[in-house]
Protein backbone atom coordinates (compact mmCIF):
# COMPACT_ATOMS: atom_id res chain seq x y z
CA UNK A 1 0.00 0.00 0.00
CA UNK A 2 2.94 2.38 0.92
CA UNK A 3 4.29 2.19 -2.60
CA UNK A 4 1.13 2.42 -4.43
CA UNK A 5 0.81 5.63 -2.59
CA UNK A 6 4.15 6.83 -3.01
CA UNK A 7 3.96 6.03 -6.78
CA UNK A 8 0.92 8.57 -6.88
CA UNK A 9 2.59 11.31 -4.96
CA UNK A 10 5.34 10.95 -7.16
CA UNK A 11 3.45 11.15 -10.28
CA UNK A 12 1.27 14.76 -8.95
CA UNK A 13 4.98 15.89 -7.68
CA UNK A 14 6.04 15.38 -11.52
CA UNK A 15 2.98 17.05 -12.50
CA UNK A 16 3.70 20.39 -10.30
CA UNK A 17 7.33 20.22 -11.87
CA UNK A 18 6.14 20.43 -15.16
CA UNK A 19 4.27 23.53 -14.05
CA UNK A 20 7.64 24.42 -12.81
CA UNK A 21 9.78 23.80 -15.61
CA UNK A 22 7.33 26.07 -17.94
CA UNK A 23 7.37 29.02 -15.54
CA UNK A 24 11.35 28.92 -15.35
CA UNK A 25 11.69 28.41 -19.27
CA UNK A 26 9.56 31.78 -19.03
CA UNK A 27 11.99 33.24 -16.65
CA UNK A 28 15.20 32.40 -18.82
CA UNK A 29 14.19 34.69 -21.48
CA UNK A 30 14.40 37.81 -18.73
CA UNK A 31 16.63 36.70 -15.97
CA UNK A 32 20.47 36.61 -16.21
CA UNK A 33 22.29 33.87 -16.94
CA UNK A 34 23.74 33.26 -13.50
CA UNK A 35 20.62 33.86 -11.78
CA UNK A 36 18.79 31.24 -13.87
CA UNK A 37 21.23 28.74 -13.35
CA UNK A 38 21.12 28.72 -9.46
CA UNK A 39 17.07 28.67 -9.81
CA UNK A 40 17.97 25.50 -11.61
CA UNK A 41 20.30 23.89 -8.96
CA UNK A 42 17.50 25.07 -6.28
CA UNK A 43 15.12 23.65 -7.92
CA UNK A 44 17.18 20.50 -9.02
CA UNK A 45 18.39 20.03 -4.92
CA UNK A 46 14.50 20.56 -4.30
CA UNK A 47 13.41 17.67 -6.43
CA UNK A 48 16.18 15.07 -5.19
CA UNK A 49 15.95 15.84 -1.39
CA UNK A 50 12.15 15.58 -1.72
CA UNK A 51 11.95 12.32 -3.91
CA UNK A 52 14.34 10.49 -0.90
CA UNK A 53 12.85 12.26 1.59
CA UNK A 54 9.59 11.28 0.98
CA UNK A 55 10.29 7.64 1.10
CA UNK A 56 10.69 8.04 4.82
CA UNK A 57 14.58 7.45 4.35
CA UNK A 58 17.78 9.24 6.22
CA UNK A 59 20.35 10.05 4.73
CA UNK A 60 23.89 10.95 6.53
CA UNK A 61 26.23 12.22 4.27
CA UNK A 62 30.12 13.34 5.27
CA UNK A 63 33.12 14.65 3.76
CA UNK A 64 31.57 17.68 2.25
CA UNK A 65 34.79 19.98 3.75
CA UNK A 66 36.37 17.83 1.14
CA UNK A 67 34.73 19.71 -1.67
CA UNK A 68 36.86 21.91 -4.03
CA UNK A 69 36.00 25.31 -3.83
CA UNK A 70 35.86 25.45 -7.68
CA UNK A 71 33.31 23.79 -9.89
CA UNK A 72 35.55 21.85 -12.55
CA UNK A 73 34.62 18.46 -11.03
CA UNK A 74 33.73 15.04 -12.54
CA UNK A 75 32.13 13.04 -9.56
CA UNK A 76 32.97 9.25 -9.61
CA UNK A 77 30.10 6.99 -7.91
CA UNK A 78 29.46 3.74 -7.41
CA UNK A 79 25.83 2.91 -8.32
CA UNK A 80 24.15 0.78 -6.21
CA UNK A 81 20.23 1.48 -7.18
CA UNK A 82 17.52 4.70 -9.07
CA UNK A 83 17.82 6.38 -6.06
CA UNK A 84 21.48 7.17 -6.56
CA UNK A 85 20.45 10.27 -8.72
CA UNK A 86 18.18 11.97 -6.52
CA UNK A 87 20.31 11.36 -3.29
CA UNK A 88 23.54 12.89 -4.60
CA UNK A 89 21.58 15.61 -6.48
CA UNK A 90 20.01 16.70 -3.32
CA UNK A 91 22.36 16.17 -0.89
CA UNK A 92 26.11 16.85 -2.25
CA UNK A 93 26.09 21.02 -2.00
CA UNK A 94 27.39 21.61 -5.47
CA UNK A 95 25.09 21.75 -8.69
CA UNK A 96 26.01 19.00 -11.02
CA UNK A 97 24.68 16.86 -14.38
CA UNK A 98 24.98 13.56 -15.11
CA UNK A 99 25.89 11.30 -18.27
CA UNK A 100 22.68 9.09 -18.66
CA UNK A 101 21.30 6.85 -20.94
CA UNK A 102 19.69 7.69 -23.75
CA UNK A 103 16.58 6.28 -23.06
CA UNK A 104 15.51 8.54 -20.48
CA UNK A 105 15.51 11.31 -23.28
CA UNK A 106 12.22 9.99 -24.05
CA UNK A 107 10.65 10.18 -20.19
CA UNK A 108 8.83 13.39 -20.60
CA UNK A 109 9.44 16.45 -17.78
CA UNK A 110 12.48 14.43 -16.57
CA UNK A 111 14.64 14.55 -19.67
CA UNK A 112 13.07 18.45 -19.68
CA UNK A 113 14.80 18.90 -16.77
CA UNK A 114 17.95 17.13 -17.17
CA UNK A 115 18.41 18.99 -20.64
CA UNK A 116 18.49 22.00 -18.18
CA UNK A 117 20.57 20.80 -15.08
CA UNK A 118 22.10 20.57 -17.76
CA UNK A 119 22.79 16.41 -18.39
CA UNK A 120 24.09 15.17 -21.30
CA UNK A 121 22.52 11.86 -23.06
CA UNK A 122 25.03 8.83 -24.07
CA UNK A 123 24.06 6.37 -26.87
CA UNK A 124 26.30 3.34 -25.48
CA UNK A 125 25.79 1.04 -28.25
CA UNK A 126 27.76 3.19 -30.56
CA UNK A 127 31.58 4.07 -30.00
CA UNK A 128 31.10 7.25 -31.93
CA UNK A 129 28.58 9.03 -30.76
CA UNK A 130 29.54 8.22 -26.68
CA UNK A 131 32.39 10.14 -27.26
CA UNK A 132 30.54 13.08 -29.00
CA UNK A 133 28.64 12.91 -25.39
CA UNK A 134 32.41 12.66 -23.71
CA UNK A 135 33.35 15.80 -25.47
CA UNK A 136 29.83 17.34 -24.99
CA UNK A 137 30.53 16.71 -21.15
CA UNK A 138 34.02 17.86 -21.45
CA UNK A 139 32.62 21.05 -22.34
CA UNK A 140 29.97 21.33 -19.48
CA UNK A 141 32.71 21.16 -17.01
CA UNK A 142 34.82 23.31 -18.25
CA UNK A 143 32.11 25.75 -17.95
CA UNK A 144 32.13 25.41 -14.80
CA UNK A 145 28.99 22.72 -14.55
CA UNK A 146 30.47 19.25 -12.23
CA UNK A 147 28.95 16.50 -14.27
CA UNK A 148 28.43 12.45 -12.21
CA UNK A 149 29.76 9.56 -13.78
CA UNK A 150 29.11 6.34 -12.50
CA UNK A 151 31.58 3.84 -13.94
CA UNK A 152 29.84 0.56 -13.40
CA UNK A 153 27.67 1.59 -16.36
CA UNK A 154 24.89 0.10 -14.18
CA UNK A 155 23.19 -0.86 -11.05
CA UNK A 156 24.61 -3.02 -8.94
CA UNK A 157 21.89 -3.62 -6.81
CA UNK A 158 23.52 -4.75 -4.10
CA UNK A 159 26.59 -3.84 -1.93
CA UNK A 160 29.30 -5.03 -3.62
CA UNK A 161 31.02 -2.46 -6.26
CA UNK A 162 30.99 -3.71 -9.78
CA UNK A 163 34.43 -3.33 -12.21
CA UNK A 164 34.73 -0.20 -13.13
CA UNK A 165 35.18 0.60 -16.87
CA UNK A 166 38.14 2.75 -17.96
CA UNK A 167 36.51 4.38 -21.03
CA UNK A 168 34.29 6.51 -18.21
CA UNK A 169 38.21 8.08 -16.96
CA UNK A 170 38.15 10.14 -20.34
CA UNK A 171 35.75 12.05 -19.33
CA UNK A 172 37.43 14.19 -16.26
CA UNK A 173 41.02 13.59 -18.46
CA UNK A 174 39.38 15.84 -21.63
CA UNK A 175 37.77 18.14 -19.12
CA UNK A 176 40.90 18.37 -16.78
CA UNK A 177 38.59 18.41 -13.91
CA UNK A 178 38.73 17.46 -10.53
CA UNK A 179 37.84 13.53 -9.58
CA UNK A 180 35.91 13.66 -6.55
CA UNK A 181 34.85 9.72 -5.69
CA UNK A 182 31.33 9.05 -4.00
CA UNK A 183 30.77 6.12 -2.02
CA UNK A 184 26.28 5.70 -1.74
CA UNK A 185 24.91 2.65 0.55
CA UNK A 186 21.85 1.55 1.35
CA UNK A 187 20.38 2.74 -1.91
CA UNK A 188 19.30 -0.50 -3.53
CA UNK A 189 17.36 -1.22 -0.63
CA UNK A 190 14.92 1.46 -1.31
CA UNK A 191 13.86 0.24 -4.43
CA UNK A 192 15.54 -2.53 -5.94
CA UNK A 193 15.37 -5.08 -3.08
CA UNK A 194 11.74 -6.05 -4.24
CA UNK A 195 10.16 -2.65 -6.45
CA UNK A 196 8.42 -1.59 -3.48
CA UNK A 197 9.23 1.73 -1.62
CA UNK A 198 11.11 1.21 1.36
CA UNK A 199 12.68 3.37 4.50
CA UNK A 200 16.13 3.21 4.83
CA UNK A 201 19.52 4.68 6.62
CA UNK A 202 20.96 6.28 3.36
CA UNK A 203 24.59 6.71 3.80
CA UNK A 204 26.96 8.58 1.29
CA UNK A 205 30.39 9.55 1.89
CA UNK A 206 32.67 12.32 -0.14
CA UNK A 207 36.43 11.13 -0.46
CA UNK A 208 39.31 12.99 -0.92
CA UNK A 209 39.77 14.20 -4.61
CA UNK A 210 42.24 13.91 -6.80
CA UNK A 211 43.51 16.53 -9.02
CA UNK A 212 45.09 16.38 -12.39
CA UNK A 213 48.53 17.28 -11.16
CA UNK A 214 48.53 13.89 -9.25
CA UNK A 215 50.88 11.16 -11.70
CA UNK A 216 48.14 8.43 -11.07
CA UNK A 217 45.73 11.20 -12.89
CA UNK A 218 47.07 10.24 -16.02
CA UNK A 219 47.27 6.23 -15.51
CA UNK A 220 43.55 5.60 -16.09
CA UNK A 221 44.05 2.19 -15.28
CA UNK A 222 45.30 2.79 -11.87
CA UNK A 223 43.20 5.41 -11.41
CA UNK A 224 40.37 3.67 -12.14
CA UNK A 225 41.51 0.58 -9.92
CA UNK A 226 42.33 3.24 -6.94
CA UNK A 227 38.80 5.15 -7.01
CA UNK A 228 37.20 1.67 -7.02
CA UNK A 229 38.96 0.43 -4.49
CA UNK A 230 38.92 3.14 -2.13
CA UNK A 231 34.74 3.22 -2.50
CA UNK A 232 34.59 -0.24 -1.25
CA UNK A 233 36.65 0.38 1.62
CA UNK A 234 34.42 3.30 2.39
CA UNK A 235 31.33 1.23 1.97
CA UNK A 236 33.03 -1.39 4.26
CA UNK A 237 33.54 1.31 7.19
CA UNK A 238 29.92 2.92 6.55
Amino acid sequence: MKSILWKIWFFIFMLLFLLLYFLLIFCKLFLPRKVYRRLVWFSARYWGRRIVLSTGSEVQISGQELLPEHNRICFVANHQGMFDIPLVLGFVDKPMGFIAKKELFKIPVLSWWMKEIPCVFIDRGSARKAMESFIKSAEVIKAGYPMVIFPEGTRSKGDEVGNFHVGSFKLPMMAEATIVPIAIKNSWKVYEIDHGIHKVNLKMRILKPISPDEPIYHDKYALATKIRDEIALALRDM
